[in-house]
C-alpha cells in the first residue's frame, strides 16, 4: 500500500515539474525559459528556508524584534537574508500584478546585494525582458508554489527538483559553453552541502548553486 502510495506522489511531482517547463514554452530561448524557471524554483526555496528560519528567531529572541531583519543573522546560520519584496510569499501574493516581471527582477537583485556569497549567480533583467504576458508568469509561479515538503514526503525534495530540470535543460539546450548533466549521485552530494541531515560540514560554507551564465554545479 505504502508503494502505491509513493508511486502516486512522484507522479504527481513529475507532473507539476512538467508543467513549471511548459508554462513558458514560446517565450524567449530555452536557455532563457530554463533560467526563468529556475530562478524561480530557487526563489521558492530560498523563501521556504528564510521563513523557517524567521520563525526559529522569533521564538529564541520574541523580544528582539530587529534580529529578523538583520542580514548577518541569516548568514551566519549558513542561509539567505530576503528583505520584504523578495521573500516567495510576497511574490505568490503578487503572482497577478501586471509588472509581476519587474517585481522578481527587482527581487533578484536585492538578494544578490543582501547576500554577497551569491553575486553574479542569480539571472539579472530577465523576466521582464522574456516576453511573456503576466498570465505565463502567474501559472508558472502557481505550479511552482505547488512543490513543498508537506505534499510531496521526500527526504531530498530539493534534489529531485534541480535534478529533473538540470536533465531535461540540458538534453533540449545546445549544449554550449560547458553545459551538463549533473549524475543524480553529484546532485545528492551537493544539495546535501546545502541542507545536510547529519554530521559536520566544514571550510566552505558556500551552499549549491546553479550559476545561470551556463548550467554548472
Amino acid at each position: 500500500m505504502a508503494k502505491n502510495k509513493d508511486k502516486t506522489e512522484e507522479l504527481s511531482l513529475e507532473s507539476v515539474l512538467w508543467n513549471c517547463r511548459v508554462s513558458l514554452r514560446g517565450y524567449g530561448s530555452t536557455e532563457k525559459n530554463r533560467d526563468a524557471v529556475i530562478g524561480l524554483v530557487f526563489l521558492k526555496f530560498a523563501g521556504d528556508k528564510f521563513e523557517t528560519r524567521r520563525k526559529q528567531i522569533e521564538e529564541e529572541h520574541p523580544d528582539l524584534f530587529m534580529l529578523r531583519e538583520m542580514p548577518a543573522t541569516y548568514h551566519a546560520d549558513n542561509g539567505y537574508y530576503l528583505n520584504e519584496t523578495s521573500r516567495w510569499s510576497y511574490i505568490v501574493k503578487n503572482a497577478s500584478a501586471d509588472d509581476i516581471a519587474i517585481k522578481i527582477d527587482t527581487a533578484m537583485k536585492d538578494i544578490e546585494e543582501d547576500n554577497p556569497s551569491l553575486k553574479g549567480t542569480l539571472p539579472q533583467n530577465l523576466y521582464a525582458n522574456l516576453g511573456a504576458p503576466a498570465s505565463k508568469i502567474k501559472s508558472l509561479i502557481d505550479e511552482i508554489n505547488k512543490i513543498n515538503g508537506d505534499r510531496f514526503h521526500e527526504e531530498d525534495l530539493i534534489g529531485r527538483v534541480y535534478e529533473y530540470f538540470l536533465q531535461i535543460y540540458a538534453a533540449s539546450g545546445t549544449k554550449e559553453d560547458g553545459e551538463f548533466y549533473t549524475p543524480s549521485s553529484g546532485v545528492r552530494l551537493l544539495t546535501e552541502l546545502i541542507e545536510p541531515y547529519d554530521g559536520v560540514v566544514y571550510e566552505n560554507k558556500t551552499p549549491y548553486l546553479i550559476h545561470f551564465n551556463g548550467i554548472a554545479a
